[in-house]
C-alpha cells in the first residue's frame, strides 16, 4: 500500500517514484535489477538511452519548447544502497524489498537502511524524465552502480554518451551544502586461508553490539566505537588470563560503514571466569566512548562449539585486528574541521579464511599511499595475502563554474540566506566523472538525511520537498 503523501504534494512525482524503486532489491554488487528497471522505463517514456556492462544507466531527454539554447544540465546519483538490519530482523536484502514507513515528517524503513543515500537522486532525476510540464535544457540522468563498494560503476563508465558539461551530483545529505570537493580512497583486503582443529565442548558466544555506526567519511570524526576493532582488543586481552580458543569472528556489513556489533564463539574450559573477565574488562574497553555512543553493550551466550581455529591462527586474527589502526589519523592543515586521511576497519569475516576489510580515505595521494603501505606492513607481519581494488581519485576544487554560480543564486534566492560551499572527507563520483570527462564542472548536494548506512537512516520530507524546488529551479536556470 502505497504511503500517505499528501502534505507534501509539492512532490508528489519524486517520492513516487522513491517508493517505486524501493520495491527493487538494489544493494551493493546487486544492481542488475533496478538497472532493469530504468531501462525499461526508459523505453515506456520514449527516451533514448545507453547501458554498459557494470550496470551503469544513461537516459537521455530533450529539451523542453524555448529552452534548446539553454546549458544542457546532467543529475547523477548511484543505484546501490548499503544493507544494514537490525539484529533482530531477519531479511535477504538481495531479495527482499525493504518496508517504507512514515515517523512524522521522516521517511525510514523497518529495521533496515532506507536507501536515501542514494534513492533520493535516483528518484528526482526520474521525476525530470517522466514530467510533461517541468521546463528543463537537454537533460541526462546518469545512474552509476555499485558506488558504495569502491564507486565501481563510475570507475568503468564510458563517458563518450556525455553530453552535458554540467553535472549536479544528488549524493550529499544536508540541504543548503553544496560540496565542491572530496577525498579519495580505496579499499584493503587482508586475507589468510587457516586451520581448524576438531572440538567438542562447550562454548561461549561474545557479541559486542549497540553501537552508533554510521558513514566512515562522513561520521569518521565523530568518536564512534568500532565494534569489530573493541572485540577484537577484548579477546587479545582476555586471552592473556583465560585460555580460549577462536571458533568463530563476523562484524560488520559494509567496509565503508562503521561496524556498530561484531560477534565471536569461542571454547573454553572454564566459561564462568571467562564470562566473569569479559564483564570486568568491558567497562573500561568502552570507557571512551560514552560521549559518542552511550548504548554499547556485552553479551555472552552458552553454546555448543565443534571445531575451532588452530593457535597460531587464532593469534594472527586477534593480533592483525589489534594492529589495524581505525578512525582519524591526520586532520588537513589547509582547512579548519576537514578530516586530510582516515581509515575504517569495516568488516571482518572468518570461514575457511580470515578476511579483513579497510577502507582508506585521504585528500592527499601520498597521504593515502603511506597508509596503504602501513596495512601492507601489518598484512606481512601477520602472515596475511595484502591487495586492493576500488581505488578512486580526490576531487580536487576547480575554482568556479556556471553550475556552482547558479546552484549559489537560487538556493539564496528560495532561502533568503547563502549556501554553505564545502569540501568534505567522504568520497564521491565526482572525481572520477570530472577526470574522465575534460571541462566537466560539477557540484553536490541533496536534503537532509540522518545516519546514513545504519537502520536509522531517515530522509527529511520537508527538506526532500525543498530540495525538489529548487532543483526544479535550476534546470529553468540554466
Amino acid at each position: 500500500m502505497a504511503l500517505d503523501f499528501s502534505d507534501f504534494v509539492e512532490a508528489k512525482l519524486p517520492l513516487f517514484y522513491f517508493e517505486e524503486i524501493s520495491k527493487i532489491p538494489h544493494p551493493s554488487s546487486h544492481t542488475e535489477k533496478i538497472a532493469d528497471y530504468l531501462v525499461d522505463f526508459a523505453k515506456t517514456h520514449g527516451l533514448s538511452y545507453t547501458r554498459d556492462a557494470f550496470h551503469n544507466v544513461l537516459i537521455r531527454k530533450e529539451a523542453t519548447p524555448g529552452m534548446e539554447d539553454a546549458e544542457p544540465i546532467c543529475f547523477q546519483g548511484h543505484t546501490d544502497m548499503v544493507a544494514e538490519c537490525d539484529p533482530d530482523i531477519v531479511i535477504d536484502m538481495t531479495k527482499e524489498p525493504i518496508t517504507l514507513w512514515r515517523d512524522g515528517d521522516f521517511l525510514r524503513a523497518r529495521g533496515t537502511t532506507l536507501g536515501g543515500d542514494d534513492g533520493v537522486a535516483v528518484a528526482y532525476a526520474l521525476a525530470v524524465l517522466a514530467s510533461n510540464d517541468i521546463p528543463h535544457p537537454y537533460f541526462e540522468a546518469l545512474f552509476t552502480s555499485d558506488e558504495e563498494i569502491g564507486l565501481i560503476g563510475a570507475t568503468n563508465l564510458d563517458v563518450g554518451p556525455l553530453r552535458a558539461k554540467y553535472l549536479v551530483n544528488i549524493d550529499s545529505d544536508g540541504e543548503g551544502v553544496f560540496t565542491v570537493g572530496c577525498a579519495g580512497g580505496v579499499r584493503c583486503d587482508m586475507e589468510k586461508t587457516v586451520e581448524y582443529l576438531p572440538c567438542r565442548k562447550h562454548g561461549l558466544k561474545i557479541t559486542v553490539g549497540g553501537g552508533k555506526g554510521g558513514h566512515s567519511g562522513v561520521e569518521i570524526d565523530r568518536g564512534r566505537a568500532n565494534a569489530v576493532k573493541i572485540l577484537g582488543e577484548l579477546l587479545s586481552e582476555a586471552r592473556k588470563s583465560v585460555p580460549f580458543s577462536l571458533s568463530s569472528l563476523h562484524g560488520g556489513n559494509a567496509d565503508n560503514a562503521i561496524p556498530a556489533e561484531c560477534s565471536a564463539i569461542v571454547a573454553c574450559d572454564d566459561i564462568m571466569t571467562m564470562q566473569k573477565c569479559l564483564n570486568d574488562m568491558f567497562p573500561a574497553w568502552i570507557a571512551p566512548y560514552k560521549e559518542s555512543e552511550g548504548e554499547l553493550f556485552l553479551e555472552l551466550e552458552v553454546c555448543d562449539v565443534e571445531r575451532v581455529l588452530c593457535d597460531s591462527d587464532a593469534a594472527l586474527a586477534l593480533g592483525a585486528i589489534c594492529a589495524t589502526p581505525v578512525g582519524v589519523v591526520a586532520m588537513s592543515r589547509d582547512i579548519e574541521g576537514l578530516v586530510e586521511t582516515s581509515l575504517n576497519l569495516g568488516s571482518v569475516r572468518l570461514g575457511e579464511t580470515l578476511h579483513l576489510v579497510v577502507s582508506v580515505r585521504s585528500s592527499k595521494e601520498s597521504e593515502k599511499d603511506a597508509l596503504v603501505a602501513r596495512l601492507m606492513a601489518i598484512s606481512k607481519e601477520f602472515s596475511l595475502d595484502f591487495s586492493t581494488r576500488g581505488g578512486y581519485p580526490a576531487w580536487e576544487y576547480n575554482g568556479r563554474s556556471r553550475i556552482i554560480d547558479v546552484c549559489e543564486s537560487v538556493y539564496k534566492k528560495l532561502e533568503g540566506q547563502d549556501a554553505k560551499t564545502i569540501i568534505i572527507h567522504a568520497g564521491l563520483e565526482c572525481g572520477i566523472l570530472s577526470t574522465k570527462f575534460e571541462g566537466l564542472s560539477c557540484i553536490s548536494l541533496g536534503p537532509d538525511n540522518f545516519d546514513i548506512h545504519t537502520p536509522r537512516e531517515r530522509l527529511s520530507l520537508p527538506s526532500f520537498t525543498r530540495v525538489w524546488k529548487f532543483l526544479l529551479e535550476v534546470l529553468k536556470s540554466m
